[in-house]
Parts: C-alpha cells; structure tokens; sequence
C-alpha cells in the first residue's frame, strides 16, 4: 500500500513541475488512440509559438532502471494518440536498451533530478 502512495505522491510532483512551468499537466488521463484507449499517467498540453503540444508522461517510482520495452510501448501510445513527446520520467534511471530505443524518436527519458 504504501508504494502505491509513494508512486501517487511521485506523479503528482512531477504533474506539478509542469503546472509550475506553465503546462497545463493533469493525471490519470483516459485518452483514445486511434486503435485503442490507454491510460495516461501525467497528460501535459501546452502552446508554442503558437501551436498546441501534446505530451504524455509516464512516472517509473521503480527500485530497478527502466528497460527497453517500457521505452518501445511508450513510443507506440505516442504514435497511436499523436502525441508531440512521450517521456519517461524515472526516480532510478535507465538500462542502455532504453536509451538506445529513443534515438531518432520523440520519447525523452529523464531522472526526476533531471526533470527539475
């Protein structure tokens, strides 16, 4: 149970990092894709320059490094609901697969620390 109320406490943070940047971020969002719904951890919409961005964050409050296939099923709710950027925002880091699955993609991958 407590994890639970620490990933929670973890997501709403980071929800709040963006609010405080000038996004306009909430959490767990139900969105449609174009072939399925999925479940958003962190939905952030924001303009420049005038146009609208959409991105989807995914919290990982996770003992071990996140891994490549989180990196390869972000990229695909991405690329179903059209979203601008996918992120993975981890509390531990990442394994090198992960990093290796972003290149030449719209998924960033972020330490907490990193984010702020």
């Amino acid at each position: 149970m407590n994890d639970t109320k620490e990933w929670y406490q973890f997501q709403e943070d980071i929800c709040e990092y963006f609010n405080s940047i000038g996004a306009n971020a909430e959490t767990n969002v139900k969105v449609e894709g174009v072939r399925t719904s999925h479940d958003i951890d962190i939905l952030v919409k924001t303009k420049y320059l005038g146009e609208d961005l959409v991105w989807i964050v995914e919290a990982k409050k996770w003992k071990s490094k996140v891994n490549k296939l989180q990196v390869l099923g972000l990229r695909t709710i991405v690329d179903d609901i059209g979203a601008d950027k996918g992120f993975i925002i981890s509390e531990n880091g990442f394994q090198s697969g992960a990093y290796e699955a972003t290149k030449n993609t719209n998924v960033k991958l972020k330490t907490y620390e990193e984010l702020k």
